[in-house]
Parts: structure tokens; C-alpha cells; sequence
């Protein structure tokens, strides 16, 4: 069982974003770790959260524990606050902190202690840390801006390869290209603030779109999304029906969908300025905190956004004249939609993880044993797809050949293992070297259950050191990219359309 602890908060006040993107970082723990049946034990340590941030602690069955907020007034009170927690829960394979009001004072021996591992995740660079790994995810930040205030040996993970967010977004990434690619007329609008309730905002933003429709003849339909503790959703339910072109939805954990649904965004630049940009939809975006400044000028130099500005500063022309002059643009909408989804592929998550080393990857003998297991990968589609035989697979004639290749001394076969923290060890795959002359043909299969984890390029890895005293050749279907950037990058060079040679030897 893996076992990890998370400290963090969420309100109306700071938002979701903190919360949400440790979220997304322990869901795709526990999926991963589901795939292999082995159990993860999650905790989050808060002072404060939402009802739909509970909900989706709930919902995963992750553990919450709440420390009253007179036990956080000051770092020293918060951090033995934590330390208690912790060592009530035992051992941790791993810490993550997500709060602008700790630093290294909060780090306290007793916790280290019982943390194998401490993330932080942060973007402000403006106070120290005592961290194994930090996180920012930051567009086009880079390790410099933590000189000085992490560890020497602490491993930056910084940029929007680390963006944090749910595999739910990545599964909508490419239908949502799609239904972008062929609009041509905007019709839907989705209006969200994120955690924050931005009361003023959204009857500003509201009474835009109500106009836009009014004086342009638009048809317009709005989903604002917002807090069910919100102060003004008497109100936005209230004018909804007399607007059958406004619909208000509270706590939704739909919003893939939504935002995979609508056309344009208008919405704060918190967490969700990076889901959007991942589905790649236009957005209109307003800085509703200080911290949002910096995401808002980036995306904004790229042409991913277009910026509103501060809340403070928003006026209902301004909302509408950006409306009015999206819809009228074709070609402008089309190269946010591109500009947008370049700025986030949405497997952030799936590289931190594997950034945090919470397991490793070595090769053991195959076994009589392994041949049934080895069968079931087989025989799935996606491998048959770029398989040099690609027909369906009898069983006895899967059997023969194990069997054949077992006994041949020039033919080693591998089971690609997983080993996590706790020792849990899980085969995820096969990797096979054949001899031929001075050389070696490698033929590598994992099991599509843990595809994208980046556990085929570790595998090539750790091929025995005895076998690289000879050329090693991978053949690769010239229509399979995948397992041609995966030789690419673990050093393999491309001779031909499907052969790839590693450390060629005359």
C-alpha cells in the first residue's frame, strides 16, 4: 500500500486552484496504481476547503482531515499542527505541499522524518523551501528563478510540461480539437471564475453577453458556472428565467465537458486557464488575483487568451466589444484554438509522477509462469496493430513459441517489472533480445493498460550492461510514431524508415 499525505487548502476567498491541482496529481496515483491493483492510502491536510472540493475527496475516497484554523496562525502552529497529523497516519511515501504561506520554517525535522519524500508545488518564487522536488508549472519558467531558495540537490520540475491536470481533460483533448477545427459560428458561451465568487464579475460579464444578444441580433447561449455557497446564485437563478439563453449550473465535475460543449470561455486565470488551453477553446480572461498576473501575460504574448485585464478594471463594453470582435473573426478564433492547445498537452501529471521516482523499473527473467500473462498483451489490438505478424494468436500457437524461446540460448527474454515504494512489484510489460552475429534485436511490449507512463524508454534503460557490448537494432512499423520517438529519445539512431541502431559496433 502507498501511502500520501497532501497539505493544502481551498475557499471562496484563494480558490480551488492549490486544491485542484494536488488533486489531479493523487487521482492519476491512484488510477495508475488501481491498473496494477495496488492500494493507495491519500490524505489531505486542510484548514480550510469547498463542498465541492470535499465532494471530490469523496468521490475518490481519499481521506480529509480538518485542522481548526487557530491551529495555523502562524508557520511554527501550522507545521506542528502537520506533524501531528502526519505521525498519527504513519510512514508517508510522500508529502505534498501546495500553500503560499509556507516556507522553510514550516519544515521541521520531525516531519522529514516521516515523509520519504517532500513536492512542493509553487510559482511565486519568493521564499524558501527544504524540498526533494518543486514544482512550477509556470508557462516557459525554468529552474533559475529557485536559485538560492531550494536545496542544492532539490530536482526543479518546472514548465508546462508539469502542468497539473485531471486525465479527464487529456481524454477530451483530441475530440475537442476536432469540434474546434470545423466551427464556424460561435454559439455557446461558458462563463467561470473558478473557486473564487466573483459575484460583481459575473453580473458584469452576464449582462455583456445579454447585450451582445440584444443589440447584435446574436443568439448567444450562456452556462455560468458557479459555487452553490455562492451569494449570487438566488440571483443568477432568478433572472434564468426570464433569459432562456442562460443556464446556471453549481459544483459541476463535468467540466471537461463543458468546456469541450462551448465555444468561448470567459473565466479567471487560476488552475483553469490551463485546462482550457489543453481543449483548446478561445478564452476571454480576467485576473481576479494578484498571482494570475504573470499566467495572464503569458498566455496573452502567445495569443492563447485575450486579456481583460484586472477585475477592478472591467467594464460591460469591454466584455462585449472582445465578444463581438471573436465572433467576427474567423481566423482570429482559429489561432487562439491552435495558439491555446500548444501551451498545454494536458499529461503534466503523468511526468511528474514519473519525476518523483516513486517506483522504478528493472528487467527479470521470463518464467513458465509469465506465459499467460505475456498472451493477454499480445493478443490486444493496439499490439497486434504494428506486430510483424499481425493475426489473431492462438493460444497452443503462443504456447510453442514461449516455450521454443525459453530453451534458446541466443533469445533472452525480459519481464518488464514495476517496484513502488512500498515494495509492491507489478509486470508491466516485455522486452526481448534476440542475438544475431555482433548484434542484438530488441522487441519491446508493454502493457496498453500503462501506456503514455514513459516505462518502455525506462526498460531500454535497463537492459543489462553485458548486452551493450554489441549492436543493439530496433524494426519499427513505419506508421507506429510512438515506438519510433520512444527509440529516438533513448539514444537509438534512425538508419532506415524501421531500423533503429544503438552503439553500432563493425
Amino acid at each position: 500500500m502507498l501511502k500520501v499525505a497532501v497539505r493544502t487548502d481551498a475557499s471562496s476567498t484563494i480558490g480551488a486552484g492549490h486544491f485542484m491541482r494536488c488533486l489531479a496529481l493523487v487521482e492519476e496515483l491512484s488510477l495508475q496504481l488501481s491498473e496494477q491493483n495496488i492500494k493507495l492510502t491519500a490524505t489531505f491536510i486542510s484548514a480550510q476547503t469547498t463542498p465541492f472540493c470535499e465532494s471530490e475527496l469523496l468521490r475518490n475516497e481519499f481521506n480529509l482531515v480538518r485542522m481548526p484554523s487557530s491551529s495555523i496562525s502562524t508557520l511554527e502552529q501550522d507545521a506542528t499542527s502537520t506533524q501531528k497529523v502526519i505521525a498519527q497516519l504513519g510512514q508517508q511515501h510522500l508529502l505534498i505541499v501546495d500553500s503560499y504561506a509556507i516556507q522553510t520554517p514550516w519544515y521541521h525535522e520531525e516531519i522529514k522524518a516521516y515523509c520519504e519524500r517532500i513536492l512542493v508545488i509553487d510559482d511565486l518564487a519568493n521564499r524558501t523551501h527544504r524540498c526533494d522536488f518543486l514544482l512550477d508549472q509556470t508557462l516557459d519558467t525554468d529552474g533559475e528563478r529557485y536559485t538560492g531558495l531550494v536545496p542544492e540537490d532539490c530536482r526543479l520540475l518546472t514548465g508546462k510540461s508539469y502542468m497539473l491536470l485531471r486525465h479527464d481533460f487529456v481524454k477530451w483533448r483530441e475530440k475537442a480539437m476536432l469540434r474546434r477545427k470545423s466551427m464556424t459560428t460561435v454559439k455557446e458561451i461558458l462563463i467561470n471564475m473558478g473557486g473564487s465568487d466573483a459575484v460583481e464579475i459575473n453580473k458584469l460579464v452576464v449582462e455583456a453577453v445579454r447585450q451582445v444578444n440584444l443589440f447584435l441580433e446574436s443568439s448567444l447561449k450562456v452556462t455560468l458556472v458557479i459555487s452553490s455557497k455562492s451569494k449570487s446564485l438566488s440571483y443568477f437563478q432568478s433572472i434564468s428565467t426570464n433569459c432562456p439563453w442562460l443556464k446556471v449550473l453549481t459544483d459541476v465535475n463535468n467540466m471537461n465537458e463543458l468546456m469541450y460543449q462551448a465555444d468561448i470561455a470567459i473565466g479567471a486565470s487560476g488552475s483553469s486557464a490551463w485546462e482550457r488551453c489543453c481543449l483548446g477553446l478561445p478564452t476571454l480572461a480576467v485576473e481576479l488575483a494578484d498571482n494570475q498576473a504573470l499566467v495572464l501575460d503569458k498566455l496573452s504574448s502567445k495569443g492563447a487568451i485575450i486579456n481583460l485585464g484586472k477585475s477592478s478594471q472591467l467594464t460591460v463594453n469591454k466584455v462585449k466589444d472582445a465578444i463581438s470582435n471573436l465572433i467576427d473573426s474567423q481566423t482570429l478564433y482559429h489561432s487562439m484554438v491552435q495558439k491555446a492547445a500548444a501551451c498545454c498537452d494536458g499529461r503534466g501529471v503523468k511526468r511528474a509522477l514519473k519525476a518523483l521516482n516513486l517506483s522504478n523499473v528493472y528487467l527479470r527473467a521470463a518464467t513458465e509462469q509469465d506465459k499467460q500473462t505475456l498472451f493477454h498483451w499480445q493478443s490486444q489490438k493496439i499490439v497486434r496493430k504494428y506486430s510483424r505478424t499481425n493475426h489473431e494468436i492462438r493460444y497452443e500457437e503462443h504456447c510453442q513459441w514461449y516455450e521454443q524461446i525459453l530453451k534458446d540460448p541466443s533469445r533472452h527474454l525480459f519481464i518488464i517489472t514495476e517496484r513502488w515504494a512500498d515494495q509492491s512489484e507489478v509486470a508491466v510489460g516485455m522486452l526481448r533480445l534476440d542475438q544475431h552475429d555482433k548484434s542484438y534485436e530488441v522487441s519491446i511490449l508493454i502493457d496498453p493498460k500503462q501506456h503514455g507512463r514513459g516505462l518502455a524508454e525506462l526498460a531500454l534503460y535497463a537492459i543489462p550492461d553485458k548486452f551493450k557490448s554489441l549492436t543493439i537494432t530496433a524494426t519499427v512499423h513505419p506508421d507506429n510514431l510512438p515506438s519510433q520517438a520512444l527509440f529516438s529519445k533513448a539514444g537509438f539512431q534512425r538508419v532506415a524508415d524501421d531500423l533503429f541502431i544503438l552503439n553500432q559496433v563493425n
